[in-house]
């Protein structure tokens, strides 16, 4: 596979037509390439170049991925989209808040926006990351299993702390005891092969630094640190940053390994040692706050299902309403839970039957998955459709990324003599009558997924989608730009040619009291015991009747 060619830019500060036309001279020269990485400030004082980007009138010479925001100045800029990122216009894309992600050649880019959030604040202002946040992208990474090496690039906008700790010097005294201790965590254990940031104003290449004690630890790649001066500084340092870069899956051993001959000592171990380790709250799926007993039964084999190891703990988000350890999440809901996910009944549901699967721990999205969780997802859907067929009902199943913390799998009965053409033809139809806020028309196109084509390998981490998959296996993808109809699943099956309830589009307008939403759940539990694999598993249910 042929190298990539990435350029990395400092700081902006709203510069975008200079950047663009520093790219565009280079282009001339012939120099192409495939992708631009922005760390620190892309926004600042003046934003007068971003109105013709915006609009449409200019247009980004290449696909370039922002992070942000840094400045509690800049929340307006991102408050248009969500915090897990969207397309701003056309080739910029705000990545979010932290995440990773695989580009078309194969190489891995994790990212993590904003400031280290001040000790004691809580929640963590929206321009920074918490130790939450940092272990939750390495456990999206699953940085403990033992086959894990490593990521290409790490972007942040922050530097990590002591990152100059057996370094070459700095010009200066300037960032000799600046940064964030957790991304100094956060590095020293995703050992990405290169790191880029922003923000202090200075261009720093740090020689590499072993990732491995020499005699003690099985040999690894090194870590290249490169912090980037802001575009126009009076000194005249270097604000771009090109280079060619090989994926690491496709590297032998040998090539990644290489040590070159300034590498030093790993900056952080030390200084490591001697903060006082932080913990984030995590639950495993045996621990669930309100499931471990019900009805005086304790859940079985929990974590050593088909001889499986027990999992290791996963973080949790306490103040979300999906996250089935939090205090939000309404347990009468919840038929049935397995070591990874569960399946609860929709809040107003569109019909009797309409479920969710959603991982127990805290993740965004289908592409946020780790392997055995995404399995687990796959043996719900499949043990929710037989059961539906039993009920001569087969299933629309979605998922909308957009203004949704937490994975919500929308699982939608539908009559079997409503064909899947038909339900197709009322999506496309639906999408075509849209509108914003404003009352204009927007553009709802849908494309159609070939069979085994997986979500990652058309859309990147951090870009809003909506994706739903019709009872004959026919799957449509929309890459969601400024704003989607947030009702728009329910909408394109209440239509008159598919389910005709045209009244039940919002689920505000469908909630149950209490005790019939109980009562409701209770009655699917019991058609879904059939065919629920963790049942079937277990020998046993914590939420039987």
């Amino acid at each position: 596979m042929a190298d990539l060619k990435i350029m990395i830019c400092g700081d902006l500060n709203g510069n975008i037509d200079q950047l663009y036309a520093r790219v565009n001279k280079l282009k001339k020269k012939g120099q192409e390439f495939d992708l631009l990485f922005s760390v620190g400030n892309f926004f600042g004082d003046d934003n007068s170049d971003w109105a013709g980007y915006r609009n449409g009138t200019k247009k980004a010479p290449i696909q370039t991925y922002i992070l942000g925001p840094n400045d509690p100045k800049h929340y307006s800029h991102y408050d248009v989209g969500s915090c897990d990122g969207f397309e701003f216009c056309e080739n910029i894309i705000y990545l979010g808040k932290k995440g990773v992600f695989t580009t078309s050649g194969g190489l891995r880019v994790a990212y993590m926006s904003g400031m280290e959030s001040p000790s004691g604040v809580t929640p963590s202002p929206k321009h920074c990351f918490s130790d939450a946040d940092t272990a939750g992208l390495l456990k999206t990474l699953k940085v403990d299993c033992s086959d894990y090496k490593g990521v290409d690039i790490l972007l942040t906008s922050q530097w990590p702390k002591g990152v100059t700790n057996f370094g070459n010097t700095l010009s200066g005294d300037k960032c000799l005891s600046c940064g964030s201790i957790l991304l100094s965590k956060l590095v020293d254990e995703m050992r990405p092969r290169y790191h880029f940031a922003g923000l202090e104003e200075i261009y720093y290449e740090r020689a590499p630094f072993r990732n491995h004690v020499v005699l003690k630890d099985k040999m690894s790649h090194v870590t290249r640190f490169l912090a980037l001066a802001p575009l126009g500084n009076k000194d005249k340092q270097k604000y771009l940053y090109a280079f060619s870069i090989k994926a690491m899956a496709t590297m032998t051993t040998v090539e990644l390994h290489k040590q070159p001959d300034d590498t030093t000592e790993n900056p952080f171990k030390k200084l490591l040692q001697q903060q006082e380790s932080k913990s984030i709250p995590v639950i495993t799926s045996d621990q669930f706050r309100w499931g471990v007993h019900q009805n005086n039964r304790k859940r079985k084999n929990a974590g050593d299902r088909n001889g499986v190891e027990k999992k290791a703990s996963r973080p949790q988000d306490w103040s979300c309403w999906f996250c089935l350890g939090g205090e939000k999440v309404e347990k009468h809901l919840v038929a049935s839970v397995g070591n990874l996910c569960y399946v609860a009944a929709a809040k107003g549901q569109l019909v009797p039957g309409h479920m969710l699967i959603c991982p127990i721990a805290h993740h965004g999205s289908s592409l946020e998955l780790p392997d055995d969780t995404a399995e687990e997802v796959k043996r719900y859907k499949k043990a929710l459709s037989e059961a539906f067929a039993s009920n001569n009902q087969h299933c629309v199943i979605f998922e909308r990324n957009y203004k949704s913390d937490h994975l919500q799998i929308q699982v939608v009965p539908v009559p079997q003599a409503i064909a899947a053409d038909a339900i197709k033809e009322s999506i496309i139809d639906c999408a075509s009558k849209q509108i914003d806020r404003q009352g204009r028309a927007i553009n709802v196109d849908f494309a159609e997924l070939p069979m085994r084509t997986n979500l990652n390998q058309v859309v990147s981490a951090g870009v809003p989608f909506f994706h739903i998959e019709l009872p004959d296996g026919q799957r449509l993808f929309h890459k969601i730009g400024r704003y989607f109809p947030l009702q728009f699943g329910r909408e394109s099956l209440a239509v008159p040619t598919v389910l005709n309830i045209p009244q039940r589009i919002d689920w505000r307008a469908c909630t149950m009291p209490h005790e019939k939403e109980e009562q409701s759940t209770a009655q699917f539990r019991q058609f879904f015991n059939k065919f629920d694999f963790t049942l079937q598993e277990d020998g046993d249910s914590d939420l039987s009747d």
